[in-house]
């Protein structure tokens, strides 16, 4: 970029008045406007009051020399990138190298011709332009990351609350809308975080044409967070017509997307709060907006922010900062639901399911705080304390006599995906005397089937250690058969979905059925879950069924109440 002399001032500081008047008029010759001073410190002042755009100077001045001046210059972050250049005598070479040391950008030695002076303004000017463009490039790329997602390019959360706040303020109802994509740690897991990523830049561009297609450049689309778009538009009618127009902008969800060889269907909930109805400050709507996202639902789902459900997230937020202390405040336990033999009923052991009893809200429902605890990573340390207290509980029960027996944890998706789960699990098995089979660990159908060759491996790997594998709610997602084969597991758990009809439903009859004939092909046993009636249990006996869980033989229960009704069923301890 070349520099007009006409827009360039140059200050010149020299105490030899002859010298000082050479420069000015060589400089003003070639158009540069030219300030002067006789030593340092009036050309430190007049170096902040004019701003110059090069500065000139001796090397040894009365009154502040050359290098005092630019030590000055330098320190001040309003001059602090002034180029400058010394003039020096030929035995002032030494102070000159000082003065390079302290970030002088170049010297001419005195005498000088007008041409050398006039070619090396011009090759300072230059530069300076150069490093001006490329700080000024700097300072662009700083600001667009500070105020844009780095992969979506979508404006980022900060830069959505200021300009929709600038928006506000300048009057007129606008809605507020957050957008979360439903299942999104699971997808993560299973794609990788590059085609993660992908999908992510896909989903964006879809909202960001339907948006642009449908409402121009009155709203504005941004990412907020992970898996979380947010949208401000216009109030243009009234509820009725937000709603229509707001599923119209995110139909292009809706239609699958392709990720390397896997097609992928989005659900989404979208939580929508109103200016000024629902709030005034844009931070406040936003969260409104966010407290309003329903449960990811088929098809997605959309609801408007109220009260009610400001007072829920409101009892979401107390549980999560709780439940981080309620193992040390000794408020989460284990209840125990019994698992029988079909064939005889005889108590095989128990499946081990968590419960909490808060201070202030007594029972809180797992449906609940198990999400909580998924979602912010507590299930870990909560997961690992489960495996042992089950362990320990079990082997107290053996401790009392009664005939060996399993116990059986179920393993979250948070919990399968942690690298240290095959060391946690050996831990836990090394804490107790009970042959490692005592254990069985419960996985979901959905994820052991996210990533299924990470699945086989981990597996693979907590089977090595001794204990049961099972698979849990089975027939609720969507197997496949092949996959299924290959999954290195013992038991298949056939969900109460299929269970709960399957004496008037030939339907429900058949399919569990087909699925005990596939899981005895694969040399596995078949647990039915939710068994609630005498007539259930003749019905799956017919059809073949090894094991039975559910309330027709008893409700999950606490430790204490496990030794008598072990005895109630046969099972005599000490």
């Amino acid at each position: 970029m070349e520099h007009h002399p006409n827009a360039t001032t140059v200050l010149v500081a020299e105490d030899d008045a002859s010298i000082r008047a050479v420069l000015q008029a060589t400089l003003r010759s070639a158009g540069y406007r030219v300030l002067t001073a006789s030593n340092g410190v009036d050309a430190l002042g007049i170096a902040r009051a004019e701003r110059p755009t090069l500065v000139i100077s001796d090397v040894l001045m009365p009154e502040g020399d050359g290098r005092t001046l630019l030590a000055a210059l330098r320190a001040d972050p309003a001059t602090a990138d002034l180029p400058f250049v010394f003039l020096t005598g030929l035995d002032e070479r030494e102070s000159v190298r000082i003065g390079m040391d302290l970030g002088a950008d170049d010297y001419l030695t005195k005498p000088f011709r007008p041409t050398e002076l006039l070619s090396l303004v011009q090759a300072q000017l230059r530069r300076f332009a150069r490093r001006d463009e490329q700080r000024r490039r700097l300072e662009a790329e700083a600001r667009r990351l500070r105020q844009f997602d780095s992969v979506t390019g979508l404006p980022n959360r900060v830069y959505f609350l200021e300009r929709v706040g600038e928006a506000a303020a300048l009057g007129g109802a606008m809605a507020v809308a957050s957008l979360a994509l439903g299942f999104w740690p699971q997808i993560r897991q299973s794609l990788g975080q590059t085609l993660a990523d992908e999908v992510l830049r896909e989903a964006a561009n879809r909202l960001l044409e339907s948006v642009r297609a449908r409402v121009g450049a009155r709203a504005m689309l941004a990412r907020s967070g992970e898996h979380r778009f947010t949208l401000a538009l216009p109030m243009d009618g009234d509820m009725d017509h937000l709603d229509t127009l707001l599923r119209e902008l995110l139909a292009p969800l809706s239609e699958p997307l392709d990720a390397g060889d896997r097609r992928l269907f989005f659900d989404a909930s979208v939580g929508v709060a109103l200016y000024p109805r629902d709030g005034h400050s844009i931070e406040r709507l936003l969260d409104h907006a966010e407290s309003a996202e329903p449960d990811s639902a088929p098809g997605g789902t959309l609801a408007f922010y109220s009260v009610e459900n400001s007072a829920v997230r409101g009892r979401r937020v107390r549980l999560l900062q709780d439940l981080r202390q309620a193992l040390e405040r000794r408020e989460l336990s284990l209840a125990y639901q019994p698992q029988l033999t079909l064939t005889d009923e005889r108590p095989l052991g128990f499946e081990a399911l968590l419960r909490w009893h808060h201070a202030e809200f007594g029972q809180v429902p797992p449906v609940e705080f198990i999400p909580l605890a998924e979602e912010s990573g507590l299930i870990l340390p909560i997961g690992s304390w489960v495996l042992r207290e089950a362990l320990a509980q079990l082997a107290a029960w053996h401790a009392e006599g009664f005939a060996p027996m399993r116990v059986a944890v179920n393993l979250s998706p948070r919990q399968f995906e942690d690298p240290g789960l095959v060391a946690t699990v050996r831990e836990a098995l090394a804490g107790v005397a009970l042959p490692p089979g005592s254990l069985e660990l419960e996985i979901t159908e959905s994820t052991a089937m996210g990533d299924p060759e990470r699945a086989i491996g981990l597996m693979a790997q907590l089977r090595a250690l001794g204990v049961v594998l099972a698979l849990d709610d089975f027939g609720t997602g969507y197997s496949n058969l092949s996959q299924l084969k290959r999954l290195p597991i013992d038991v298949l758990k056939i969900d109460q979905m299929f269970v709960r009809h399957i004496v008037a439903d030939s339907g429900d009859a058949a399919i569990v059925r087909a699925v005990i004939a596939l899981a005895h092909g694969f040399g596995l046993k078949v647990v039915a879950e939710g068994v609630e009636s005498r007539a259930q249990v003749i019905k799956l006996a017919q059809l073949g069924c090894d094991m039975v869980q559910g309330y027709h033989y008893g409700a999950p229960m606490l430790a204490e109440g496990v030794p008598g009704w072990l005895q109630d069923h046969g099972l005599l301890g000490l």
